[in-house]
């Protein structure tokens, strides 16, 4: 009994020319069809489709494979780079050399390479945007390809993987890779997306011209993913392929230009392998691949430094040059973009895990716009946005890959613009890239800080302790620390916004708000009750309800936010390194004085540890105080979620090398003298767990708390000095802007009065203002006072807007950067349609100053305590949050802060 026949010669190049060139996933499915109808013609032939890898339950395997099709895409011309490393070592190995190589980077440094007989091609066809916007693309290459015995690893799931791991210098680990596109091909929106199409074409370099070929079609109704065979058989045909898609390009390409002179095109191919995906959703750009826009920079962050360069091929367009090259990010900057940069800096990070040990980060600042000739210059490596607008906005190559974990070149995991944001870089989280090289990482390593997807990491402990090290190096790195420093300070007017007096005074008049500052502690309503008789009874007094003392900061002992009873400290521990973002901090467990450096010309702070309740130091019922040895030096004072914060001045008389011990006390009262409290033992935490005695109060604890420090005084510097005891980097606030600009806390003129208040013990944040001339351009976008113009402000501010909020790096208030704007529609339409008086301006625009700055820093106070400085979920910052609530008041704020009973006397 003969063999039913296999589909070949001309009649299957046709079809595999005319899928290779097909425009469409609708015409492809014509071509289908009309192959259906070929082979019934025949008689001998029928179409068989197979389920990808023979596995009937493959849906899963094929759409959990990736979360991004820019990533799921470089998977392609990644398997080339690999296709075409190994015909190069088998190459050497059959003339009788030894090749090695660790890695495809140094795979393609080495002697047995021949870049310059490698191609590696990436082909748009379709239709432009103007003209129906539909992608398709082609990775062309020449590498080893499959023989026909060996065909089917491209309809495997595992096996190309398995094959590949035997050695060192190719990239595919898991062998899925390549199928990942499905989930990214045809119209993903259909609820059944019936035209998710990708062509394969290949002939091995060893049996050159001994083509075969398949299509891998999505069938949701099945709910599996399969490949096309004929009469259970991949078709064939001999010689050479590729040549339909050069006479394409040639057939679009415009008379009026001279093609073989501005193009590249290669002869028709006997080896190699042609993959085409169909209609593909690149959430980028969906312009010429080849030029500046979005497709080759989203490209470029999946592959950050390709050994091999990569040609970008546009069909689509009548230009004269529709090609370029890339080697990936990296290579892009260091070709001739450098001067792009403020500076980068090379870190050596010890991750404390032994899989991964230490790894080499790159970072990279790009310089402000305002710094740059052409500002356009850094969008195609910085781009905030792009053409293409998808579920979660605009889909630029910086929101979502500013921090890269590389393996020879290519992305593994990333993370966006937020990771940087949550890190206190707010002004520079725009303009920075991060590149961390795990080339050397073994397979272990591998599989436990990546998914399998190879675009997102695993949440491992390996995971877990480089972010934590990765964060620690950033939140320590000089040039980022620096530049963002250099940036705040550069908005607005340089004139002072709310003053340090009248801070303080606002805060001295209405003392609930200071307390809610320093403690987080909310108003207390009166209690009123009815008496016997019906009528009601004068308020009772706080003092004496303990369940009136509420502390949103710690709450009650199940973590939730009733009122509960005071309790005493029991411990003040100095903190030698803070991690800001964590509870996790490393004490100075030594019975010496905690060493701190403090500059000669600024002030540092210093961390304690404690269990006292925020409210501790401010409350009405067993409150305690703070003493130190040199008050005079004591700065400020914050209390909050078990930790004390102290800024610290330097001694007016203070050299270089001089050293001093500061004593730091916190007093604790006697519960036996609280006639509120029944038990003295209820006063301590955790009493039900302790021996405590209390019969006749012998062992209750009153002693004072101590901790000891030893100040080392150290030549001051132009930007933030670190403190003794901590790691993030924080620092001192009035020395942020320089010599020439006072800090906020300065603003006023008297350096002894920072913005702090006695009763209450923190810092004003650092506020400024803007006006319409810093931000507003006309109607051809040209700014209309250029002098004063500020392309920040612009980017922040409109008529608009009210205000734009930085973050501190340590969530507190006193770090916080607030910029009003002073020439908000809000404000002056009040003031223009209102008709105020003259000698009345000044007094609303205080009013509205006063009403910006504390409604921002009471709600950023309540969030903070809420949700912690970011929301990670959400991948947003606090502070933007708060910004976007405050701005939100636009409408009303005015209203709501000039009543009407004030307008007869303000308004003319």
């Amino acid at each position: 009994m003969s063999q039913p026949a296999r589909l070949s010669g001309a009649t299957s190049k046709r079809y595999a020319e005319r899928l290779l060139t097909a425009d469409s996933p609708d015409e492809v499915w014509e071509i289908l069809a009309e192959l259906e109808e070929t082979l019934l013609k025949l008689g001998a032939h029928e179409m068989n489709w197979v389920p990808l890898g023979e596995d009937e339950n493959n849906y899963s395997d094929v759409y959990t494979q990736a979360s991004s099709p820019m990533a799921a895409f470089s998977e392609l011309p990644l398997n080339a780079e690999d296709s075409l490393t190994l015909r190069f070592y088998e190459e050497a190995c059959a003339v009788g050399d030894d090749p090695t190589a660790s890695s495809m980077k140094k795979a393609a440094q080495s002697g047995w390479v021949d870049l310059d007989d490698a191609e590696l091609e990436i082909i748009a066809d379709g239709y432009a945007p103007q003209e129906g916007n539909l992608l398709n693309l082609t990775v062309r290459d020449n590498g080893k390809g499959k023989s026909r015995p060996e065909f089917d690893d491209f309809v495997g799931l595992h096996a190309p993987g398995l094959k590949k791991q035997e050695y060192d210098f190719l990239q595919g680990q898991y062998g899925m890779g390549s199928t990942a596109v499905m989930k990214f091909a045809g119209n993903v929106e259909e609820e059944y997306n019936e035209r998710a199409f990708k062509f394969i074409a290949s002939a091995s370099v060893h049996e050159p011209g001994e083509w075969s070929w398949t299509l891998i079609h999505d069938k949701p109704h099945k709910s599996q993913v399969e490949y096309l065979t004929v009469n259970g058989e991949f078709p064939i045909f001999d010689g050479t392929f590729g040549g339909a898609l050069t006479e394409k390009f040639r057939e679009s390409y415009p008379e009026k230009y001279d093609f073989e002179k501005n193009t590249t095109t290669p002869d028709p191919q006997s080896h190699g392998a042609f993959v085409k995906v169909y209609d593909y959703q690149t959430n980028a750009s969906r312009t010429m691949i080849s030029g500046d826009e979005g497709f080759r920079h989203k490209l470029e962050r999946s592959v950050v430094d390709s050994p091999y360069p990569i040609q970008l091929t546009d069909l689509r367009y009548n230009s004269k040059f529709p090609q370029s090259y890339t080697r990936g990010f990296r290579q892009e900057l260091e070709d001739g973009n450098e001067h792009l940069l403020v500076d980068k800096e090379h870190l050596t990070v010890d991750t404390g895990s032994e899989t991964l040990g230490e790894r080499d980060i790159t970072v990279l600042l790009f310089k402000d716009d305002d710094e740059l000739e052409e500002a356009s210059e850094k969008q195609k490596f910085v781009s905030g946005t792009s053409a293409h607008k998808d579920a979660h906005g605009r889909t630029g190559v910086q929101k979502d890959h500013a921090v890269m974990l590389t393996i020879n070149g290519q992305t593994h995991a990333s993370k966006g613009e937020y990771f940087l944001k949550s890190l206190g870089y707010s002004k520079i989280a725009s303009d920075t890239v991060v590149i961390a090289e795990f080339d050397d990482l073994a397979n272990l390593g591998m599989v436990s800080m990546f998914s399998p997807s190879r675009d997102t990491l695993e949440d491992s402990p390996q995971a877990n302790k480089f972010l934590s090290a990765l964060e620690d190096a950033l939140e320590g790195s000089d040039l980022l620390t620096a530049e963002e420093e250099r940036r705040r300070a550069q908005r607005g007017n340089a004139e002072p916004a709310t003053d340090t007096e009248t801070f303080a005074e606002f805060i001295e008049r209405n003392p609930e708000v200071g307390n809610f500052m320093a403690t987080g502690e909310r108003i207390r309503a009166p209690r009123i009750r009815p008496s016997g008789n019906g009528s009601e009874s004068p308020p009772e007094s706080a003092d004496g309800d303990l369940s009136d003392h509420t502390d949103t900061s710690a709450g009650d002992e199940s973590g939730s936010d009733r009122p509960h009873a005071p309790k005493l400290p029991t411990f003040l521990t100095p903190i030698e390194e803070y991690n800001p973002g964590s509870e996790e901090h490393v004490l100075w467990d030594d019975d010496e004085p905690l060493p701190v450096e403090i500059p000669v010309s600024g002030a540092t702070t210093i961390r304690f540890a404690t269990d006292a309740q925020s409210d501790y130091l401010a409350r009405d019922v067993l409150s305690g105080s703070l003493e130190v040895s040199s008050p005079d030096q004591l700065r400020a004072v914050e209390l909050q979620n078990g930790l004390l914060t102290l800024t610290i001045d330097p001694a007016d008389d203070a050299d270089p090398g001089d050293e001093t011990t500061l004593s730091v006390d916190l007093t604790r009262p006697d519960p036996r003298d609280c006639p509120e409290i029944d038990d003295p033992a209820d006063a301590y935490p955790g009493h039900a767990e302790t021996d405590l005695a209390t019969d006749g109060g012998v062992d209750v604890d009153t002693g004072t708390l101590t901790a000891r420090c030893q100040l080392e005084y150290v030549e001051g510097t132009d930007s933030h000095s670190s403190t003794g005891n901590e790691s993030d980097g924080d620092t001192d606030t009035a020395d942020a802007s320089g010599d020439d600009e006072a800090s906020a806390s300065d603003r006023d003129g008297d350096t002894g009065d920072d913005g702090g208040t006695d009763d209450w013990g923190f810092e004003m944040p650092d506020i400024g203002y803007v006006h319409e001339e810093n931000w507003r351009t006309d109607d051809d976008s040209d700014p209309v006072d250029p002098e004063k113009f500020n392309v920040a402000d612009a980017r922040h501010f409109d008529e608009h807007t009210l205000i734009h909020l930085d973050p501190s790096q340590d969530g507190t208030i006193s770090g916080l950067s607030l910029t009003i704007n002073m020439d908000a529609a809000a404000l002056r339409s009040f003031i223009v349609e209102r008709n105020v008086k003259d000698n009345w301006k000044e007094f609303v625009e205080q009013h509205y100053e006063l009403a910006m700055v504390f409604y921002t820093i009471t709600m950023y106070r309540d969030y903070v305590d809420e949700y912690g400085t970011s929301f990670e979920d959400t991948g947003l910052i606090t502070a933007e949050v708060v910004a976007r609530s405050i701005n939100a008041l636009a409408p009303t704020i005015m209203p709501t802060i000039i009543p009407d009973d004030q307008l007869d006397r303000i308004t003319e």
